[in-house]
């Protein structure tokens, strides 16, 4: 059976330049012509996108029921698509006398509800970036300028899909959470750590220069947007935010800190909120578009 690698983060959270570092590791991630890839990076298979859109309803900003995305992984149908693309990257890499593949869509933290049932063997690697850059990142892909970005939408929303990684990886042992900003100033140190991470849960005992080559894919001081100041000093943050924030650089050290959700609850009303939030940004990014 061959080793499924899934990276779990959300959009421009550094999941575009983990997904590479993974491949140039060793792991297959799919034929070019199944590949979405521009000048970002991406590295999205078009069978999970495609798959992802019709378990999401084509709706990225805010979250599917747990509820609905549980009850679609019992319909029979939905089910043998979710097991066909799966056993299709199995035997694609397989074919290829490799014995690992990886997975990455900015979506999955969304849908993980789904996919747990179906990935439970998974190795796990979580990308960790400072919510704020993460959204401003996003936000210009929507066409937005900074000071138009509902920043409390964003951070909830952050929220909200950190909580479905951290609930449905608590008890894998077989996870890795990477942060971006030490990977960016130490790539090389980095870059060893999760090679290291994948030889011992892939079964690799070979030596090459995989990390070097892996570590000269990250450029260094190439971040777009750096936050504007330490999460704690930002009047929008709950205290709940702050403290998933801080709980997620721990889990860089030490994957296995015990999660207690409670700890980091969304307040009531979020998701009507983000609903609100994203028929506002879909509105001016219509009207960015027009204009």
């Amino acid at each position: 059976m061959s080793y499924r690698i899934i990276v779990c983060g959300i959009y421009r959270s550094g999941t575009s330049l983990t997904t590479n570092l993974i491949r140039t590791w060793g792991a297959y991630a799919g034929k070019s012509e199944d590949l979405f890839e521009d000048e970002y990076g991406y590295l999205e298979h078009l069978d999970l996108q495609k798959f992802n859109d019709e378990l999401l309803n084509n709706n990225s900003r805010v979250p599917t029921p747990e509820s609905l995305l549980l009850e679609k992984a019992e319909n029979r149908e939905t089910a043998m698509q979710a097991r066909h693309i799966l056993a299709k990257m199995d035997e694609e890499v397989q074919s290829l006398g490799k014995n690992a593949w990886v997975w990455k869509d900015p979506r999955i933290p969304l849908a993980f509800p789904f996919w747990s049932r179906f990935w439970k063997d998974a190795i796990y690697v979580i990308p960790v970036r400072h919510p704020v850059e993460t959204i401003l990142s996003a936000a210009k892909m929507e066409g937005l300028a900074p000071e138009e970005v509902p920043l409390s939408a964003g951070l909830a929303y952050w929220q909200y899909c950190m909580l479905n990684i951290l609930k449905y990886t608590q008890d894998s042992p077989r996870k890795i959470f990477i942060s971006y900003d030490q990977l960016l100033l130490n790539p090389e140190a980095e870059s060893k750590r999760l090679c290291d991470f994948l030889d011992r849960h892939c079964s690799i005992t070979a030596t090459s220069p995989r990390v070097s080559e892996m570590a000269s894919l990250v450029q260094k001081g190439q971040r777009h947007f750096e936050a504007p100041s330490y999460l704690a000093d930002l009047q929008v943050a709950t205290a709940e935010q702050r403290a998933l924030y801080n709980f997620l650089r721990v889990k860089t050290l030490y994957p296995h800190e015990t999660y207690r959700e409670e700890d980091f609850a969304l307040y009531p009303g979020w998701m009507e909120y983000l609903q609100t939030a994203d028929a506002l940004v879909s509105f001016m990014s219509d009207t960015q578009s027009a204009s």
